[in-house]
């Protein structure tokens, strides 16, 4: 009898091998590219649409399994860079140490095979520190905050799947 229970359990497990498989995203499997639309600025910061576009681009070609394309795409991100601040974050006396970059974007990912809308937010954060006596600007700031911001983005519309 113990016998016949190990071959059923190795017969089992052969036949359940394959029947799974992770093909490493996280995407509907019938989109195959995206078109990234330039981000509309509702801020004084004329470069960090562009900017925060770039990081898009680059961060569906790296994590995602989808193609950038023109035209014609599966998928579709539109965005919208909504606020831009910086402020103090830490103080010793009356000198600031510490600076926080704060931005606010406004995104929706649609699918136009299905029609459907995979992904809304009208409020995305990214946010990035600098510290001035280490050398860092609020360049470094902006730089952290827009890596924060794409990284919300990508996390969910390709990985949120």
């Amino acid at each position: 009898m113990p016998r016949l229970l190990t071959s059923l359990l190795v017969a089992s497990a052969l036949l359940l091998t394959g029947c799974y498989s992770f093909s490493g995203s996280t995407l509907p499997s019938h989109l195959r590219t995206i078109r990234i639309h330039p981000l509309e600025n509702r801020t004084l910061e004329a470069a960090l649409p562009d900017r925060i576009y770039l990081g898009l681009q680059d961060g569906f070609r790296s994590r995602s399994s989808l193609r950038p394309v023109n035209v014609n795409a599966d998928a579709e991100l539109y965005g919208t860079l909504m606020q831009y601040s910086q402020a103090p974050l830490t103080t010793s006396g009356s000198d600031v140490t510490q600076w926080r970059v704060d931005i606010l974007l406004k995104a929706v990912f649609i699918d136009r095979v299905k029609g459907d809308t995979l992904y809304a937010d009208d409020r995305i954060p990214g946010y990035g520190t600098y510290t001035p006596d280490a050398g860092e600007t609020e360049e470094t700031g902006r730089t952290r905050a827009i890596e924060s911001a794409v990284k919300v983005v990508l996390d969910n519309t390709v990985l949120a799947w």
